[in-house]
């Protein structure tokens, strides 16, 4: 092979170095990413991450993260490259306007550019990006309406032959057929829809969605009443999980792809010399009608301006603090400058490749043409093999260096803890302001905070209330003696129904002869002793007048005695009273645990178990035995605990177990649980607790020495040793990057091999 044909290989092999980019879609509630890059003007996907669920902006940052991450974990095991750096936006229609993004969504994105470290290269919209790649798929432009599923809405879109009509949000119900009833019909036309829904992208189960639609009657009159309508019953399809990420990736990547054809292009023309015929003005004019093709590309951003480079120029120019306000305001930003969070880097070699652009390979290979014309066939051979293998010598010592120094190996050791319980009481004093190691008393501090609340529960008595039944009655004297009975004497007919006497009745003696007596009479009114309609009696009832006999006092009304009701109504209890209070109490002492939370210093801990509560303030709205069905509290508490020092608390704790752990083991705290108990306050105000602390001793294990016992080893010797290390149960390894299984070994570095220690958990 001449030496020409090796030098156009080696060109091949540079010109054929690959860019891999990330897709990232923001969809409502889920997030998926993906990674792909251009090869042979061909868009080719090669990982799909796994999707995110974030409800609100502070969780979108956690969600993006670990997609790429996922996306990047999927791709690295593949190839060896760098990780990818830019990215491509997919995201919802209510997000963008007049191909633009909304200022208060463009600033979430910068914020998650920022963090992430990762370069926009453009965005699309996902909805355009779904029908774009059904076209592609499918052949012919779809028709059909988008839904995309979330847990709080559902994002609707009418698409006509490829027409988009404006998406429609509705906040999701119990009922999914009646939430697309009402995104259709907020469609200005109201032409019969397409009798095709696709469901995608909700990160949730959607056979269950599909059977919902499947069963729901379409043909109602609730449905005819919003104008929706269908030609037939609608067929409900689902689009596979990841279809959506990768039409965002096709989609955004065509427009990458067409933009770096072109530059291409541009470049090979600009490189090559001129024609003989050709003089220089015509090569300059030649060039000035490729910058103008080149500025008029539509990257996907904003046509005739290369937006990263107009967002550094922008950012130089507005004064720092209105950055934010600025930039976000006019910078008329590309199909997406957005980002997302900081992914951990696959671990490549930090090579620094930036002046090898400024060599000119062009010059450099041809060269040997030229020298090579100097000599005759049978001289090039050994220059030929002598290039040759100068070539070969520098790659092989290039991959020999990179085989001692780039490997990397992490291990995980699994160590069997020996496990410390002990009990001891704490005394937290109020007094005091440097804790006594000696007397295992840490100075405590209160914090008070003042609730209110209010609650009303339904009531639990029962009583019987109405009237007493009333009259007049006449009292016969059959004595010789003048007799008066005081208000209040007890009068009682032959039935027991008792009434009392309203009046004093004062009743002359017996007259007459005693052939012909006539007994003294007066005549009172009564009142019956209890409610009800047993006291309502008929004329000419008698009775008895207190303990006398009736030949001596009788009493007998003249006409009925009425007025006497009773009906069972419902009354406050004293059980409701406690009730009532004990929930409410429970639910203030709920609140007043986080703000008392809130109120403690950064540095100290509240003691939740010390937890106390007063009544400030306390009023029913009905009192025991009063008629209510109802009854509530309006109330005020004041809540005190005390807080304690971390530091002090955690010096206490190693000053109680110091002596107890066993040699060549150390106490951790993330490893040891703690518990309180309170015993008792004192009548100085020192508050008593029992404390009760379980805690995993970790071995002592020299990770340095484990570190340089290991270099060079094969994967199993290693293994076999480090398990053979005092109290460790197992080791996990990986190694990256990922060789043949002959080539493995642990690093040659010690400094690459990464050591992290897990204690083994026990049922203890």
């Amino acid at each position: 092979m001449e030496v020409k044909g090796i030098l156009d290989k080696i060109r091949q092999q540079e010109e054929e170095k690959k860019e891999y980019f990330f897709a990232l879609e923001i969809g409502i509630g889920v997030v998926k990413s993906a990674v792909w890059l251009v090869e042979k003007e061909q868009i080719k996907i090669v990982a799909i991450g796994a999707s995110g669920s974030w409800e609100k902006e502070g969780e979108l940052l956690g969600a993006v993260d670990a997609s790429l991450s996922s996306a990047a974990e999927n791709f690295a095991p593949k190839e060896e490259i760098i990780e990818p750096s830019k990215v491509i936006f997919g995201l919802p229609a209510d997000w963008v306007q007049k191909e633009k993004i909304f200022p208060e969504k463009l600033k979430i994105l910068k914020n998650l550019s920022d963090k992430l470290e990762l370069e926009p290269v453009g965005f699309v919209v996902t909805t355009e990006a779904i029908t774009h790649y059904l076209k592609a798929t499918e052949g012919v432009p779809p028709t059909g309406i988008l839904i995309n599923l979330s847990k709080a809405k559902i994002s609707l879109t009418v698409v006509r032959l490829g027409k988009i009509n404006p998406t429609q949000l509705v906040e999701r119900s119990q009922n999914l057929g009646n939430d697309v009833i009402e995104g259709l019909s907020r469609h200005e036309e109201k032409e019969s829809f397409p009798a095709r829904i696709l469901l995608y992208n909700s990160g949730e189960e959607l056979e269950e969605s599909r059977q919902e639609l499947v069963n729901y009657s379409w043909q109602e009159e609730k449905v005819k009443e919003k104008e929706v309508s269908f030609l037939h019953l609608p067929k409900i399809e689902i689009l596979e999980s990841d279809f959506d990420i990768k039409a965002v990736a096709l989609a955004g990547g065509k427009e990458v792809a067409k933009a770096a054809g072109i530059v291409a292009e541009f470049v090979e023309k600009i490189q090559k010399p001129a024609p003989p015929e050709i003089k220089g003005p015509a090569i300059e004019e030649k060039s000035e009608e490729r910058k103008e093709a080149l500025a008029a590309v539509d990257f996907g951003f904003v046509k005739g301006k290369d937006v990263l480079e107009e967002e550094k120029k922008e950012e130089r120019e507005i004064e720092p603090e209105k950055i934010d306000k600025e930039v976000i305001k006019e910078k008329p930003l590309p199909k997406v400058p957005a980002a997302a969070p900081r992914l951990k880097k696959i671990p490549l070699p930090k090579l620094d490749l930036s002046r090898l652009k400024e060599i000119n390979f062009a010059r450099f290979f041809s060269f040997f043409p030229g020298l090579l014309s100097k000599f005759s066939l049978k001289d090039r051979t050994p220059l030929v093999i002598g290039v040759v293998s100068a070539i070969l010598f520098v790659l092989g010592g290039i991959l020999i260096v990179l085989y001692w120094y780039l490997p990397k190996a992490s291990v995980v050791l699994l160590v069997e803890p020996e496990v410390l319980e002990e009990e001891f009481e704490v005394k937290l004093d109020p007094s005091l302001t440097i804790a006594d190691k000696e007397k295992l008393a840490l100075p405590a501090q209160e914090i008070k905070v003042n609730i209110e609340g209010e609650k009303t529960i339904g009531t639990t008595g029962t009583k019987l209330t109405g009237e007493k039944a009333k009259g007049e009655v006449t009292i016969y004297n059959g004595t010789s003696k003048e007799k008066t009975f005081s208000a209040g004497t007890v009068i009682a007919s032959s039935s027991g129904i008792e009434f009392t006497l309203d009046d004093e009745a004062a009743i002359a003696s017996q007259s007459g002869t005693a052939a012909d007596p006539v007994p003294g009479k007066v005549t009172v009114g009564v009142t019956a002793a209890e409610i009800g309609t047993e006291g309502n009696l008929a004329a000419g009832t008698e009775f008895t007048v207190a303990n006398y006999a009736q030949s001596d006092y009788v009493a007998k009304n003249e006409s009925a005695l009425s007025g006497g009701t009773s009906r069972e109504v419902q009354v406050v209890t004293a059980e409701d009273h406690e009730d009532l209070l004990a929930s409410l109490t429970e639910e203030l002492k709920t609140q007043s645990a986080e703000q008392l939370k809130s109120k403690t210093p950064p540095e100290r801990s509240l003691l939740e178990e010390s937890l106390k509560s007063s009544a400030v303030d306390k009023t029913f709205s009905n009192e025991v035995d009063e008629e209510a069905t109802e009854v509530g509290l309006s109330l005020e508490l004041r809540f005190t605990a005390l807080t304690y020092s971390e530091e002090e608390m955690s010096d206490l704790i190693g000053e109680v177990v110091k002596d107890k752990i066993p040699a060549n083991f150390e106490f951790r705290k993330e490893e040891s649980k703690t518990e309180f108990k309170f015993k008792e306050t004192t009548e100085e105000g020192m508050t008593i607790f029992t404390v009760r602390i379980s805690a995993n001793l970790v071995p002592q294990l020299d990770l340095e020495k484990i570190q340089k016992d290991l270099t060079g080893k094969y994967p199993l010797l290693g293994k076999t040793y480090l398990e053979s290390l005092p109290n460790v149960a197992g080791a996990e390894i990986k190694f990256t990057p990922r060789l043949p299984a002959r080539l493995i070994t642990f690093p040659r570095v010690a400094k690459n091999i990464n050591i992290e220690v897990q204690v083994q958990q026990t049922n203890k």
